[in-house]
């Protein structure tokens, strides 16, 4: 009995001794040791890998690069997202750069090459393998999983990365800006071509108009379309999307009404006003500073300082009585900020502005109504010209 009581409580330990080692993954043996670096080649920015491997070089390797963020989980703890830099349906160059390991088993490759200096951000070079892209041969030989070797790169530091948003948001400004100018072109010119069309004066028009666009199309198209930078990929979907509205769908329809007589007069006026509504959304969802449109804004400022003219002589010289000069003053002046407000639906800052002058408004016309002095009515006429002209200098108005 005490024999066997020993060799049960030896059991654990016998356990212990004769448990088998771990086994490797099937892929253990195939070695791809290399590193991810970016080189300027040939005017462009390359994501190239060099190292070594044991893989032999008749079999198959693919190549991506991919942006890496890291997040912190409060339940998970640290994690990684990875988005590849190229998708399968980007069309400017492959998503998986293919190749074979040269002879001795070395690694030099090009993977990605872009016009567009790479944002200062984690990367994450894989090879992979794929038995779908084998012989049958190597198949039997390197085996029927898939598996992949990684390498990392944080290029840059944060304070590069600042640097370069700063630098790519002034870029989509000044796109943006081009791209409402061409907008306001369309409008100015499309209503006099209604009334009396002339085929070669709409082409001598159209023409530079169009190559301004192409231009335009062209920069945007060297953009990242990275989650990772998230604003990039806004303003490149958004900047594509209205060059496709304006050279595209209002040309189209333009002249599909011009040149063959389709009515399409009531579709252009829809993707005139839904181009507004496009362009006032990416405005704010990239968060760039642009100007409001002075067509439709300018007038209604202009009518709001005019309104303002009767109330800016009165209190210069404040005789006679005051409900005289406030009553067509508060109607007409309040009018025109009303109008303002439906052109601000998708700039939600400008909201902000708005206010502010209508609060500085609303204030002048209740101290006027408290009899104040000469020195306090120039006080609150000052603090509401102030308003207006931050209000203007956002909007773009002189």
């Amino acid at each position: 009995m005490m024999v066997f009581r020993i060799f049960v409580l030896c059991l654990p330990a016998l356990g212990f001794f004769l448990q088998e080692k771990p086994q490797e993954a099937p892929d253990a043996k195939w070695k791809v040791d290399f590193a991810l670096k970016i080189v300027q080649k040939d005017g462009k920015w390359v994501f190239h890998i060099d190292g070594v491997t044991n893989i032999p070089s008749d079999v198959v390797l693919r190549a991506r690069i991919y942006a890496v963020e890291k997040f912190k989980d409060f339940k998970e703890g640290e994690r990684e997202d990875e988005e590849p830099l190229v998708w399968e349906d980007d069309g400017g160059q492959p998503a998986f750069h293919v190749f074979h390991a040269e002879g001795g088993g070395q690694l030099h490759e090009d993977v990605y090459a872009f016009v567009r200096r790479p944002w200062s951000i984690y990367y994450r070079a894989k090879v992979h393998y794929f038995p779908k892209d084998q012989t049958d041969k190597n198949t039997l030989k390197m085996g029927d999983e898939d598996f992949e070797r990684k390498a990392d790169l944080r290029w840059g530091d944060d304070a590069a990365y600042a640097d370069e948003l700063r630098v790519r948001v002034n870029e989509v400004a000044k796109d943006l800006v081009a791209i409402e100018k061409l907008y306001g072109e369309f409008c100015d010119r499309y209503p006099g071509f209604l009334k009396a069309f002339d085929k070669a004066a709409w082409s001598q028009w159209k023409e530079p108009w169009l190559e301004k666009i192409e231009e335009i199309e062209k920069r945007n198209a060297t953009s990242y379309s990275l989650w990772a930078v998230w604003m990039e990929r806004q303003a490149k979907m958004r900047v594509g999307g209205m060059c496709e509205l304006l050279a595209r769908r209002m040309i189209g329809a333009a002249e599909a009404h011009f040149l063959e007589g389709a009515k399409t007069q009531e579709r252009v006026q829809e993707l005139i006003k839904g181009f507004h509504d496009y362009f006032e959304e990416a405005i704010e969802v990239i968060g760039v500073n642009a100007p409001l449109d002075p067509r439709t804004v300018g007038p209604l400022i202009a009518a709001y300082e005019k309104a303002l003219q009767p109330l800016r002589a009165w209190v210069a010289d404040p005789k006679g009585a005051a409900d005289a000069v406030l009553r067509p003053v508060r109607r007409d002046a309040l009018g025109s900020l009303i109008a303002v407000a439906p052109l601000l639906q998708n700039r939600k800052r400008g909201y902000l502005y708005v206010n502010a002058v209508s609060v500085r408004f609303t204030r002048l016309l209740e101290l006027i109504d408290d009899k104040p002095s000469p020195e306090a009515l120039k006080q609150g006429l000052e603090e509401h010209d102030a308003a207006l002209a931050e209000f203007k200098k956002f909007a773009g108005l002189p």
